[in-house]
């Protein structure tokens, strides 16, 4: 995990979100404006704009906009306009430097609510296996139907400040600020009450259900260069209030941090060595030690987290539990690969082994059935995941590329039982590339194939947002292959892909997890254009 302190337990929802470390702050000396769009099948369209400019040497402002409308693909009430999905973000940055950059301040505030309206996956009568669900003839219908009214979102506010004085190149004082207020709201009109049945509700014709989780981080610390040693040490405190429908306000928690990050360079900053760690007062702490180079990576990692508020208490309207006595998760990793090339090959071999003791997962109790009654658990023993994978790259006549990720998994441990994972994972790209007319022209065609073996992937519940653990239904072995073609002239870049290009060549489609189809065979155009002098 990202968080070894406390959290809400919603992280779904994370993908789509920007962490504040990942913005980006222009020095463009002229105005830039950067643009993106993609139109896909159904009406569904994502957008992405910035624009930035320096008013002078010090001052450096920018914004961006972005909007991500996606339609319904099965059992749609309209077509084009049933959304889906629909989200609105925003994000404001600034940022002044003195003329020799001996102080600078950076800041930012970015917004955003990302909006799904679930349907519960599809939902078949009657004894068709699910496998055949989506065979043409069958009848189908949502899990939750449209007049359930059914969504689920997540906003957030994210204010972030960082400023930095350099005394000496050896060292520099920094401070940073991150307030961030993240609210998961949960809402039905009304669900089908024979998902329902024997179920006592707070509400018995509609739902609300909300989370509200307040954030604020202080940070201080000394950081610097000596000679080929970067060093980063820093104490962090973090004051956190969470409010949640039926159940009372936790405030004024607060969280003390002491950390510590180094990175040495070795060999002409090619091999590089990392050392680096942070603890939380109540013997919570995460460490890493990472080694870089030339012919190969090595790493180790540990970690040993808080359970989040989620598992530990929760209050809705179809569901809830008291989990006062969960302990802490432990986790280590140990991963290694080598690199072994020779013109137009590339064998990459790679193995990582991890072990997790006292995991929580959800799962449903055996005597319940409806979709609602998830449970969060905590595994007594331990697990390890093994994984052994490589890449191997091909290159004929410098323009003709093959590129493979291969990846065998095994479980083992008393505890096996809750990772779901596919035994074997295959990708595959063979594409064409070439760069033309002195370098004005890029351009890219090809095709990339998944595969994996079947596995019993994770359910998903849409009322608290959680995935967990199902035993009945099995995501079998399909291909998955998407014919791309992307070229560049000058700053306007562009592509074609054709996704899912083998829908009805094995079958009529596959589930990524219980009861929610893969995108079906769609044709996604893309253009992506820069303006500056």
């Amino acid at each position: 995990p990202k968080e070894i302190g406390a959290t809400s337990g919603f992280y779904v929802y994370d993908l789509y979100f920007l962490d504040p470390h990942q913005i980006k702050y222009y020095d463009t000396k002229s105005p830039y404006t950067d643009s993106y769009v993609v139109l896909a099948n159904y009406g569904s369209y994502l957008f992405d704009a910035c624009h930035s400019r320096s008013f002078n040497q010090n001052w450096h402002l920018g914004a961006g906009f972005q909007a991500m409308l996606i339609d319904k693909e099965f059992i749609p009430r309209n077509i084009p306009g049933d959304r889906q999905v629909i989200s609105y973000p925003c994000l404001f940055v600034a940022h002044y430097k003195t003329n020799r950059s001996r102080y600078q301040i950076l800041g930012s505030f970015y917004r955003k609510k990302h909006r799904v309206r679930e349907t519960g996956g599809i939902f078949r009568q009657g004894n068709t296996p699910m496998q055949d669900w989506l065979v043409a003839k069958i009848p189908i219908t949502n899990n939750l139907s449209p007049e359930d009214s059914v969504e689920s979102s997540e906003m957030r506010h994210q204010y972030h400040l960082y400023h930095q004085l350099a005394l000496l190149e050896q060292l520099q004082i920094y401070h940073e600020i991150l307030h961030t207020n993240q609210f998961n709201h949960f809402k039905a009109d009304k669900l089908k009450s024979k998902l329902l049945k024997n179920t006592q509700l707070i509400n018995p014709d509609s739902t609300q259900e909300n989370t509200a989780m307040q954030t604020l981080a202080n940070e201080v610390g000394l950081k610097g260069d000596i000679s080929n040693l970067f060093y980063c040490c820093y104490y962090r405190h973090k004051k956190i209030n969470l409010k949640r429908s039926y159940l009372a306000d936790i405030r004024d928690l607060h969280e003390h941090y002491m950390g510590l990050q180094t990175r040495l360079n070795l060999r002409d900053r090619i091999d590089v060595l990392q050392i680096g760690g942070e603890y939380l007062l109540r013997d919570l702490y995460q460490f890493h030690i990472a080694y870089q180079g030339t012919i190969g990576d090595l790493a180790y990692e540990q970690c040993k987290y808080k359970p989040s508020w989620l598992a530990q208490h929760h209050q809705g309207n179809h569901q809830h539990w008291e989990n006062n006595n969960l302990s802490p998760t432990t986790a280590s990793k140990i991963s290694g690969s080598v690199r072994l090339g020779v013109p137009s090959f590339l064998l990459q071999p790679q193995l990582s082994f991890i072990r997790v003791k006292n995991l929580i997962y959800f799962r449903r109790p055996r005597s319940l059935t409806h979709p609602y009654t998830i449970q969060p658990q905590q595994a007594k023993e331990h697990a390890a995941i093994i994984t052994l994978g490589t890449d191997v790259n091909l290159t004929l006549w410098s323009r003709w590329h093959v590129d493979n990720e291969l990846i065998f998994t095994k479980l083992q441990g008393p505890d096996s039982s809750i990772f779901r994972v596919p035994d074997f994972l295959v990708n595959t790209r063979i594409f064409y590339a070439n760069t033309l007319y002195d370098g004005r022209l890029d351009l890219e065609t090809g095709l990339a194939i998944h595969w994996r073996s079947s596995y019993k992937a994770d359910a998903y519940d849409p009322t608290t947002q959680q995935f967990f653990l199902q035993d009945d239904f099995s995501v079998g072995i399909y291909p998955v292959a998407d014919l791309f073609f992307s070229f560049r002239i000058k700053n306007l870049r562009a592509c074609i892909n054709i996704t899912h290009l083998t829908q009805d060549l094995f079958a009529p489609g596959y589930f990524v997890t219980p009861s929610y189809p893969a995108q079906m065979r769609s044709v996604d155009v893309g253009i992506s254009w820069s303006f500056f002098e």
